[in-house]
């Protein structure tokens, strides 16, 4: 992981629940982290069409480009251009 990537740790301690939803947007999409009742997660990514993130800032459209998958992870390459 890049030093200066920013980590959120959600603990999943049903004492000290977190929010049960977050959300990173960015130009092309967004990806959203749900827990459920039974305290188990569901990652949602989205990819915009236009969608505004504030008032004076218009996201690109994105679109996948590219997938990569193994046994415990999947990614999506979601491009703007």
């Amino acid at each position: 992981m890049a030093e200066t990537a920013k980590t959120i740790t959600l603990k999943g301690n049903p004492k000290n629940p977190e929010s049960s939803e977050h959300h990173i947007e960015f130009p092309g999409g967004s990806v959203s982290v749900c827990r459920t009742s039974k305290d188990d997660y569901w990652v949602h990514i989205y990819v915009n069409n236009k969608q505004i993130l504030d008032d004076t800032v218009s996201s690109k459209s994105g679109k996948i480009t590219d997938e990569r998958e193994d046994d415990n992870h999947k990614a999506f390459l979601i491009s703007t251009n």
